[in-house]
């Protein structure tokens, strides 16, 4: 995992040195002339590029399956580095569905899943994206998930992320966002909803409000016996399980 931005950047020093010796030799006046240099600038050069950091990503992606993979050993859980595989084995995908996070774009896709089942709960921590947009504008999101299924919970459907800008002029049409006058960081902190406002806001009592007062960054989403904890676009490293998973107890301790 650690050679990765070192080949990156041997990567990038590769081709900023091709296209320097390429200048330094034709002259800047061929670039865009039809030249031989400046079919090589112009068009190869980025095709190798391209090429080589799509073999970096999946090199990179195949050693971090592996490495997750070994964590899973040490900690005694499953792994399941395919959605599919996982699906067909303990179906969570289908339960996902009920939070916000997974009804989000599309191309969906759930890899290096680390489960584990006790009496009492069920963890899963895995990575999750999906993409937005088309064309130039997609936008494909990425972030590990730790989720949670327990007979202790008993959680009213909500959601809870970092509130912004988008957020609050919604909220002048409407946007349902839940507000705590006792606690106008928590309120201006996250934008919180829920089927129930009522149930959600006796949830939410004030040992929940300040534990996530003093957080950034964080989104977490509830419903039955189940719960999510992650932070948008934040990917954890295999060597992050353990703190990860701490974190998400901490945060599923909150609401039993």
């Amino acid at each position: 995992m650690k050679k990765t931005p070192l080949a990156l950047a041997w990567v990038a020093t590769v081709l900023v040195s091709l296209a320097t010796a390429v200048t330094l030799f034709f002259g800047r006046d061929y670039f865009y002339g039809g030249s031989i240099a400046g079919i090589v600038v112009s068009v190869i050069i980025p095709i190798i590029a391209v090429i080589l950091i799509i073999i970096v990503w999946v090199q990179y992606e195949k050693q971090r399956t592996k490495e997750f993979k070994q964590v899973a050993e040490e900690m005694g859980f499953i792994f399941y580095p395919k959605g599919d595989d996982m699906q067909l084995h303990i179906g969570v995908t289908t339960r996902l569905s009920d939070f916000h996070l997974f009804s989000q774009g599309r191309s969906r896709k759930i890899r290096n899943m680390l489960h584990g089942v006790s009496e009492q709960l069920e963890v899963g921590i895995f990575g999750y994206q999906y993409t937005t947009g088309g064309g130039q504008s997609s936008d494909t999101v990425r972030q590990s998930v730790i989720y949670f299924r327990s007979p202790e919970l008993n959680l009213p459907q909500f959601a809870l992320r970092p509130e912004n800008l988008f957020h609050n002029i919604g909220g002048v049409f409407g946007y349902q966002d839940i507000d705590f006058d006792s606690h106008p960081q928590f309120s201006k902190k996250y934008l919180l909803r829920g089927n129930d406002e009522q149930k959600v806001r006796e949830l939410f009592a004030t040992e929940v409000l300040g534990f996530f007062e003093g957080q950034d960054g964080i989104s977490t989403e509830g419903g039955g016996d189940q719960l999510i904890f992650y932070r948008r676009r934040k990917r954890i490293k295999p060597e992050d399980v353990r703190p990860f998973m701490e974190e998400g107890l901490q945060v599923f301790r909150l609401f039993t």
